[in-house]
């Protein structure tokens, strides 16, 4: 009974985090592209950075979401 109460707060503090971090970067996006002071080709290159960024994590979750269905040790308790 415990642990479902941690698992519930714990889930829930995620979501929260998630959903704050997601709306701080849609402004700090938002403020990214409004912003005249910054020459275009450095918004465009800082972009594609932060593009890449994006593509790696992605792809670094889903491989390890794929291996996660064949994992040996995933009932390892330490």
């Amino acid at each position: 009974m415990n642990e479902a109460k941690g698992g519930f707060t714990r889930g829930l503090g995620w979501i929260l985090f998630i959903v704050g971090v997601l709306g701080i970067s849609g402004i700090a996006i938002y403020e990214f592209i409004i912003d005249t002071s910054m020459a275009t080709p450095i918004k465009i290159l800082t972009g594609l950075a932060w593009i890449g960024l994006g593509v790696l994590l992605v792809s670094v979750l889903r491989q390890r979401l794929i291996e996660r269905k064949t994992d040996k040790y995933k009932d390892v308790e330490i």
